[in-house]
């Protein structure tokens, strides 16, 4: 039987080992490149027509011509759409995961959780189908109406969370402007906007309750 060839793409080695460990344990699947920036997996790519699939993880930083995040995984899809598309992540925010279900990508799987459930994502996506692992699935009943921090989060845009996840890496909004391919003043508008959802009143709040929240490390 013809293995699936799958590139791996993360910055954090010890998740590529994982990962790596566990399709290595299957007869179905061969990785043949663990890459650690979005230029090597585009480069990648370009190089061999053969991939079948790409686990990557959401964030990236460091590749300013490639990016990270929606950006990234848009320009996978569009370039390479005979290539599945899997995204490993620690985010959790289901704008964004919906966002990227929109653009193409055939499963979104989330790190803290089992990582047999990629055995099953990959098997879905063999068979020509989008896996929905049941740990993203929402449960819109009982909510309190006291505003949680992860309704808060969940409040956002894609955009507007895509301008915080930069924000708080300390850039400035001229470098997220080039970064995201916006305006400066369209990503100043969407920090502004996002401050006004959590109900928070200056940078400094911003940043803390990002950084507190875990969604953006």
């Amino acid at each position: 039987m013809k293995k699936i060839r799958v590139v791996l793409a993360d910055d954090h080695p010890l998740v590529l080992a994982a990962v790596r460990d566990l399709l290595h344990k299957t007869l179905q699947y061969e990785v043949v490149a663990a890459v650690t920036t979005p230029s090597a997996l585009i480069q990648q790519l370009s190089d061999d027509p053969r991939i079948d699939v790409v686990i990557t993880d959401y964030f990236m930083e460091g590749d300013e011509k490639f990016g990270d995040g929606i950006r990234l995984v848009t320009y996978l899809t569009r370039h390479f759409p005979r290539v599945q598309v899997l995204v490993l992540t620690m985010m959790s925010n289901p704008m964004i995961v919906a966002a990227l279900y929109d653009i193409g990508v055939r499963s979104v799987l989330l790190k803290r959780h089992d990582m047999s459930e990629l055995l099953s994502a990959l098997e879905s996506v063999r068979l020509g189908r989008i896996h929905y692992p049941p740990s993203l699935e929402q449960n819109e009943h009982h909510r309190s109406p006291v505003r949680s921090m992860a309704d808060g989060l969940n409040s956002l845009t894609p955009k507007e969370y895509e301008v915080l996840r930069h924000f708080v890496r300390g850039e400035s909004m001229m470098q997220i402007a080039a970064n995201l391919k916006r305006s400066v003043k369209t990503v100043s508008a969407q920090k502004i906007s996002a401050i006004r959802k959590l109900n928070l009143d200056s940078d400094q709040a911003l940043v803390a309750f990002c950084l507190e929240s875990g969604e953006f490390q």
